[in-house]
């Protein structure tokens, strides 16, 4: 059992150092993800460590010092999405009907056909934007029925489990579906206008997960990309969708770092939304991003419609007027060279493959 116990902890110790390779391989970024399950099995090996290993001599203490070492670094990478840690994005002082926006983005997953869940869940909740992830041609026509509720959108079904489409209530302009990195994977920028006639940005990803025989380069660069444009534009800005990527791996955080954009899940919870089916093993890869111009009204996971995701809601409020962060995210030096560095070596990778 000793033997048992020290090969057991020693494979969540190696999983917590393995993230710190700075490498796009898709066998190291896969560990980014389940930081809250490799904690719960850390506490366990410490239990066993106390039973089976002798922790009173210098090998047995550097052991302990090891595990405990590794609890407390994956929860400094986890703590920023739960509720004991400070809210980024602040409340909305008012919320001028005008100027709100209600979004709805769900990833439905290709195969699922439980179309009316999703129609019953629109028809519930009313966004005034709806963003859909992995939709096909079929999923295209059996959702024509939200264009008398929608007089706007963008379309894009693909057979490839990446297409996408755009519904809104507010009229859309200056309509990009652009391949960013790959041909084969859309996004879709767009200007909004708000019954107030305010314009505001809104960028919606899909990019490809990190999976044997995929790596993160693609995805990384994708993420990256939109945050150099969001950056460079300093306009009233939303970033929105399934961005195969957890909210504290490095991509994530350089990309707020860089974009200066808000997390409103930052002292509210993690809204883990993958996988529906498995709940040991559920992450948050469905994300909303925000500029300063914006002040929080509400936030919730939704309902399941059948898909191996739970669509997420988001509510908020602008006012340019107001500052609505306790701690707006700001990028170094190294971090605009860290950026410039990665998308070259993105753009780079993708030419190989």
């Amino acid at each position: 059992m000793k033997i048992f116990t020290l090969a057991f902890s020693s494979v969540f110790i190696v999983l917590t150092l393995l993230p710190f390779i700075r490498t796009g391989k898709w066998w190291i970024r896969i560990f980014d993800y389940p930081r809250v399950q490799i904690v719960f099995f850390l506490i366990i090996s410490i239990v066993l460590c106390s039973v089976y290993v002798d922790v009173y001599n210098f090998p047995g203490i550097a052991f302990l010092i090891c595990l405990a070492g590794s609890v407390i670094y994956q929860l400094t990478r986890i703590l920023k999405y739960t509720l004991v840690y400070p809210i980024q994005a602040k409340k909305a002082v008012t919320s001028d009907p005008k100027n709100t926006v209600r979004i709805v983005e769900t990833n439905i997953r290709m195969e699922n056909k439980k179309v009316g869940k999703l129609l019953a869940l629109v028809n519930d909740i009313s966004p005034d934007i709806l963003i859909v992830n992995e939709p096909n041609s079929w999923w295209a026509s059996q959702l024509k029925v939200l264009d008398k509720k929608y007089p706007y959108s963008v379309k894009k079904p693909l057979e490839n489990t990446y297409g996408m489409l755009l519904y809104s209530v507010f009229p859309l302009k200056n309509v990009e579906i652009d391949f960013l990195v790959s041909e084969e994977i859309p996004s879709i920028y767009t200007t909004v206008t708000l019954p107030s006639s305010i314009e505001i940005d809104l960028y919606c990803l899909h990019p490809k997960p990190p999976m044997p025989g995929s790596p993160t380069f693609e995805r990384d660069t994708e993420i990256l990309l939109v945050g150099k444009r969001v950056k460079k534009s300093n306009r009233p800005s939303i970033v929105v969708g399934d961005l195969n990527d957890v909210a504290w791996s490095y991509t994530s955080s350089l990309f707020q770092r860089y974009s200066g954009l808000l997390d409103p899940r930052q002292g509210r919870g993690m809204f883990n939304t993958y996988n529906v089916f498995m709940p040991f093993f559920r992450y948050p890869l469905d994300h909303f991003f925000y500029s300063n111009h914006f002040g929080f009204l509400n936030m919730k996971r939704l309902k399941s419609i059948g898909s191996d995701h739970f669509p997420m809601f988001l509510e908020i409020a602008y006012d340019g007027n107001r500052d609505h962060t306790h701690s707006k995210p700001a990028a170094d030096a190294e971090d605009k060279q860290e950026v410039e560095e990665k998308i070259a070596e993105g753009k780079e990778e993708t030419m190989k493959n």
